[in-house]
């Protein structure tokens, strides 16, 4: 019987479950996170970028003026939009090619190269009759923020 005994050991543990290989459930995890990350990041320089562009500028700037249009300050705000047009336009194009433009000119020259195609010629006229047209002469509103919304459509 002693022989038996003595052929009796210990029994070992099992080795422990390694990390390594990872599953398969794990690397896609993995990869969804890693996506999710860049995803965010990009969309993080994105927007500040935006907040740093000229685009920005001008959307507060098109907003502010959408929000104090009253009777009152219809003209100046037509004054102010027209600028604004002028400069966007000198920021997306070469200075030669819309610098120099004047009335109907203009006008033909914004219809033509709008994004959304906006009818600057029937429309836009109010840019041009405005600065010479008598100080009590009254301005649709409604005309004005339409156009407010095409100069916001030509910024993007």
């Amino acid at each position: 019987m002693n022989s038996l005994i003595e052929q009796l050991h210990d029994i070992e543990g099992i080795d422990s479950i390694g990390w390594w290989p990872l599953a398969i459930g794990w690397w896609i995890l993995a990869i969804i996170v890693l996506f999710a990350v860049c995803l965010l990041t990009f969309y993080i320089c994105y927007r500040l970028s935006f907040k740093r562009s000229w685009k920005n500028d001008t959307y507060k700037k098109l907003a502010l003026l959408e929000k104090n249009l009253s009777e009152a300050t219809a003209r100046e705000t037509l004054v102010s939009l027209s600028e604004y047009l002028r400069r966007i336009a000198l920021r997306r194009f070469p200075r030669n090619e819309c610098a120099g433009l004047t009335g109907d000119a203009w006008l033909k020259w914004l219809s033509k190269h709008d994004p959304k195609k906006f009818d600057w010629e029937a429309k836009g006229a109010l840019l041009n009759n405005v600065p010479y047209s008598p100080v009590n002469a009254a301005l649709s509103s409604s005309q004005i923020k339409e156009l407010i919304h095409a100069v916001k459509n030509w910024v993007r």
